[in-house]
């Protein structure tokens, strides 16, 4: 009772009380509490792999949901402890209806996103997959100018659209199960045994709308542009939201239709939709990384080039699945770090563009430092996460004898790098304009530092060591899905 109390009764007492409150101080402190909550619930529930809600709900934490969940609220006490100096150094009386929306709606976020990792029935998995959309409008529209007004509607539009695409995916997912007893749950675990019977034809059109439709909501292209405008345009802290957790908890969903589908004779056109999405989007990526100008899109396409490296391993299957589940994860500390950086960057140059970032190292000292690791993290440079996830994914395309794919994966990665580091090394080291800028002001170590370098550090033992608490958790995961190790 204590865990579901801390997953679903927490957050929407921290809404209300952040929505009756008018103390800054007072909202961060009880969204903070309810964030730590979640963190303590969701690790139990992943180092246990115990279901905490009764047998026969519809709401349930299995291996995948609870690994899903400390993504979440990992990522949730990230941006919790990074809000305050974000809100204090963002003056106007522009923004104090922003400021004052800013706690109730991360809390209600943090709520929407839970139901949708505990909802074990499609249809209302659904229907809560829609609730993480609207709860991103008032965090979007922060900064109330037109390119925040555009994206947030671009957002709405696009995934609004794409989950009318899930909808029909549903609905044709219950067709398939016609004449297959006891279906009419819908509930996951009941619709995975009953796999093998239900309808191929209908099951497989059931996977390509949803597909298509979470594309939109996880990044991948071409779905992808509503997601790029609203993180690019979102403040850090939001951006980072929506980086480490948001396309996490839409991936959670599009691998819960996988689950149903990996038991089925159509898994290997699944899986082939799975490797063709991953590569295109990375290429998408590769291209748009190259031409970017704005560094905070530039992380925005780096987002959309790793949730293609998670969809490519979904789709390549065996060792290269636990590579594309340690990447969610470490991507989720890579994004957290460099949009903290980024919007350190942003409030003291005043600018997104890329050439009007000079003497970074000199202005800036302790969040050039974090953004250079965060940087050599992000492009998967060992020993961090990253390079290790990534290699996984490698091993399982050479066990799978995928040349194709691993070819046209290196090389894109090989692009991807080296646009990466023309930007980034430019940012770092581009001088001023003037022969001997003046320093004004010189930048001091902050929390936003400790929490990026943390961030950026903190996959290294995870990677090297495989803590038994996380990786029998995900041998589970891959048992799940059919995968032994």
């Amino acid at each position: 009772m204590i865990t579901i109390f801390a997953l679903l009764v927490l957050p929407p007492i921290a809404t209300v009380f952040a929505i009756w409150s008018s103390s800054a101080r007072a909202n961060q402190r009880v969204t903070l509490l309810a964030g730590i909550a979640h963190l303590l619930a969701s690790l139990h529930c992943l180092v246990s792999q115990e279901n905490p809600f009764p047998s026969g709900w519809w709401l349930a934490v299995d291996p995948l949901g609870g690994f899903f969940l400390t993504i979440l609220s990992h990522t949730f006490v990230l941006v919790v402890l990074y809000s305050p100096s974000f809100l204090q150094r963002t003056q106007g009386a522009e923004y104090d209806h922003s400021k004052r929306l800013f706690y109730p709606a991360l809390n209600f976020y943090l709520l929407a996103n839970t139901l949708v990792l505990v909802v074990q029935q499609f249809a209302m998995l659904w229907v809560v997959l829609e609730l993480t959309t609207f709860s991103l409008v008032p965090l979007i529209f922060f900064y109330r100018t037109k390119d925040s007004l555009e994206a947030v509607w671009k957002y709405l539009f696009l995934v609004s659209l794409g989950l009318v695409f899930v909808f029909v995916g549903v609905l044709f997912l219950g067709i398939s199960a016609r004449g297959v007893s006891d279906y009419t749950a819908f509930i996951v675990s009941r619709m995975t045994e009953a796999a093998p019977q239900l309808n191929p034809l209908w099951l497989k059109a059931s996977f390509i709308f949803v597909l298509v439709g979470l594309s939109a909501k996880i990044g991948l292209a071409p779905m992808h542009p509503g997601d790029v405008d609203a993180t690019s345009n979102a403040p850090a802290p939001v951006a980072a939201l929506m980086a480490g957790s948001l396309r996490s908890t839409a991936v959670l969903v599009l691998l819960r239709f996988y689950q149903v589908v990996g038991r089925t004779d159509i898994q290997p056109f699944a899986q082939k939709l799975l490797i063709f999405a991953g590569l295109l989007s990375i290429a998408v990526s590769a291209i748009y990384i190259w031409r970017n100008r704005n560094y905070k899109r530039l992380l925005a396409y780096s987002s959309v080039e790793h949730l293609g490296i998670i969809a490519l391993g979904v789709g390549i299957g065996g060792v290269a699945l636990l590579g594309a589940l340690l990447h969610l994860l470490f991507n989720s500390f890579g994004k957290a770090a460099l949009f903290f950086m980024a919007g350190n960057i942003h409030r003291s140059y005043g600018s997104r563009e890329i050439e009007a970032i000079t003497d970074l190292q000199r202005r800036l000292p302790w969040s050039a430092f974090v953004w250079g690791l965060a940087f050599l993290y992000i492009v998967g440079t060992p020993p961090f996460g990253i390079f290790f996830s990534e290699l996984f994914v490698l091993r399982g395309m050479i066990h799978a004898a995928d040349w194709l794919s691993l070819s046209l994966f290196l090389a894109l990665l090989m692009v991807i790098f080296i646009g990466m580091s023309r930007a980034m090394l430019r940012m770092l080291h581009a001088p001023s304009a003037n022969s001997a800028p003046a320093v004004v002001d010189r930048e001091r170590l902050n929390l936003s530092h400790a929490l990026g370098f943390y961030a950026v550090a903190a996959s290294v033992p995870l990677a090297i060591f495989q803590p038994p608490a996380l990786f029998d958790s995900l041998h589970a995961i891959l048992a799940a899905f059919g995968v032994k190790l």
